[in-house]
């Protein structure tokens, strides 16, 4: 009995070596045969990995066939395939299929019943492939009619599906209603609530968790990055370093994110060297977000040398690096770098031709920019999207040609949206086409009647032609409506901290001693000849009041504080909100003279990089 009992064990093994090297699905199926002649057909190990090989070549009907003809299948045997159709992506649409399949059988056999492991994958599987609410509901339903509710791996698997579908309110109930928990629950609370966007409900449960592990902290401040919170992500980033907890490799990428929209380069470089001290390499997600910070911080040079030291660089990597040139005025060598990538045999995307029809926008290449979208289209057989639309709005208006701009509008096959009309509505204010601009600014409030932007152009319209009663009416309609003007701020970094000015701020510690240092610019600026430009001021106040008003904005402001906190030699970098206005922008360039300091502000736009008087714009922005 011995004997028999080795040379069973001894077959087994011989066929699972089989198994795990046949090269197709055909070999699997030639295997399946040597089962049924030696009797090892009910072997129901052997025959759940048979089925996930099945899976892994993609060969689902030969897998369902399988399980249908099994003697005396099991829940085991069920849940180790649905584990396989969950693990391979293009499989996960049968999942759903295969449980009704099992739902079936188990109506005749108990043993096949689901159980505390068929949900998890189910639920990761349909939330991926169908994205039903309805569905995951009706799922939920059946873990409560199989009694597997109260287990933390099916609550926890559950949380995690409404949380990707969307429903925060039905993510939470189901963790309110978890009798155990643990931190992977708690982690998939708060990744989903970073999901959601439910950031205050996120740092609740973050901060109610007995205990935090990396991942925790790592949930918290990639989801704080992702909805735009980059105060908060640049906080919870310097208090898991007080505590001594070690950031992997995805947090210090998302707190790169932050760092790139606050223009914080110095907390930026800090993080490219913890990169490089630990070794993690320049993998394309980590190299992205290099090359996205080191770009929005003005530092391309930094951000080249980034791009040239990935070893694979894929579509991600080569857009990051021309929307980075393109934004920084330097739209030629984005346009060699597009070139140099399908030299290289990789495919654009949508937002390649973003960056590049950008690249040609900040440098007025009109000819250019009609050629590349016509590329897209022709070449590369892409629908452009209304961003696309918005770009070749923007590059004929910036260019002076607002009446083209205005008959590719109407020529589109898509209905415009506002950032169409509101590129059309920006090349009006530069190039003072009022007519035009009050008509753009009503298409605007036609399909968005709270839009802000237009309201205010409309208001600076009336003012500019004296019709105080015209502004007074606008004001009027936007306190009915509640709307404010956007407030403009700016961003400054100083000694790896970030401080935040508004337009008249007086709340900042150095208060004094920045107006002070705005008293002293404003009299070596008049020395050079300058004059506020009072036209952007809408309200009804006297004019020297009015060249006040203008003389703090946040920019202003932020340029002040650099220069009384940083060293001589050190660039002064601000980040603008809104895009800079005439004055500020003039006021800055001599200023750059002035103390023969350069200064860069990046405004909603693109970037300014003054020095010695100019500016890298041209005066084209």
């Amino acid at each position: 009995m011995k004997n028999i009992a080795t040379k069973s064990t001894d077959l087994q093994q011989t066929l699972y070596s089989l198994l795990r090297h046949s090269p197709t699905s055909h070999h699997l199926k030639q295997i399946h045969c040597r089962f049924v002649l030696l009797s090892l057909y009910q072997d129901h190990f052997l025959l759940a990995y048979l089925i996930s090989l099945c899976c892994r070549f993609q060969d689902v009907h030969y897998a369902f066939t399988l399980y249908a003809h099994t003697p005396n299948p099991n829940i085991h045997l069920f849940n180790t395939i649905l584990h396989s159709f969950h693990q391979t992506p293009s499989l996960r649409p049968d999942a759903l299929r295969f449980y009704i399949l099992q739902l079936r059988q188990g109506q005749t056999n108990p043993t096949t019943r689901p159980n505390r492991f068929t949900f998890p994958p189910l639920l990761t599987g349909c939330t991926a492939a169908f994205s039903s609410l309805a569905l995951n509901q009706e799922i939920h339903s059946h873990i409560l009619k199989y009694g597997t509710y109260l287990d933390v791996y099916v609550s926890t698997a559950l949380l995690d599906s409404y949380s990707k579908l969307g429903n925060a309110i039905a993510a939470a109930r189901v963790f309110e209603e978890m009798p155990v928990r643990n931190i992977v629950t708690y982690n998939s609370l708060v990744s989903g609530l970073g999901r959601c966007g439910e950031m205050g409900l996120a740092r609740e449960a973050f901060d109610t968790m007995p205990e935090k592990n990396l991942v925790s902290w790592t949930c918290m401040i990639a989801g704080y990055a992702r909805n735009g919170y980059y105060y908060e992500t640049l906080s919870l980033f310097r208090e898991m370093e007080s505590l001594g907890v070690k950031p992997n490799q995805y947090a210090l990428a998302s707190t790169l994110i932050a760092c790139a929209n606050l223009g914080a380069l110095e907390l930026g470089k800090k993080i490219h060297s913890m990169l490089e001290e630990a070794e993690y390499g320049l993998d394309l997600f980590v190299g992205s977000a290099l090359i996205d910070m080191y770009t929005k911080c003005g530092m391309v040079e930094d951000a080249r040398r980034v791009f040239e030291k990935i070893p694979e660089k894929n579509v991600v990597v080569f857009s990051a690096m021309i929307v980075g040139l393109a934004m920084n005025g330097r739209g030629l060598e984005a346009l060699g770098v597009f070139r140099d990538m399908i030299l290289g045999g990789i495919l654009p995307n949508d937002i390649t031709f973003v960056g590049v029809l950008c690249a040609c926008c900040h440098i007025g290449l009109v000819d250019k920019g009609w050629y590349y979208f016509n590329v897209m289209t022709k070449d590369y057989s892409m629908v452009p999207k209304l961003q696309h639309y918005a770009c070749m709005v923007d590059l004929l208006g910036r260019a002076g040609h607002l009446g083209e701009a205005y008959r590719f509008i109407m020529s589109m096959p898509i209905e415009p949206d506002v950032v169409v009309w509101g590129a059309l509505l920006g090349a009006c204010k530069i190039h003072k086409k009022v007519e035009l601009g009050k008509f753009v600014a009503h298409q605007i409030l036609e399909i968005d009647p709270r839009h802000s932007g237009s309201l205010v152009f409309l208001s600076k319209v009336y003012a500019s032609g004296g019709d105080l009663g015209g502004v007074r009416k606008v004001q009027q309609k936007m306190r009915i409506l509640g709307i404010k003007k956007t407030p403009g701020n700016s961003w400054i970094e100083v000694k790896d901290v970030v401080y935040q000015f508004f337009a008249g701020d007086t709340s900042h510690p150095q208060s004094d001693r920045i107006y002070a240092k705005l008293d002293e610019l404003a009299k070596l600026l008049e020395v050079e000849g300058y004059s506020p430009d009072t036209h952007s001021v809408v309200c009804d106040v006297e004019e020297e009041e009015k060249k006040q008003s203008v003389f703090i904005h946040s920019e202003k402001l932020a340029v002040a504080f650099g220069l009384i906190n940083l060293p001589e030699g050190i660039n002064i970098r601000i980040v603008k909100n809104l895009r800079i206005c005439d004055d500020c922008h003039l006021a800055i360039k001599l200023v750059s003279k002035i103390v023969r300091r350069d200064i860069v502000v990046r405004d909603s736009n693109r970037f300014h990089h003054f020095s010695e008087g100019t500016c890298s714009c041209q005066d084209y922005w």
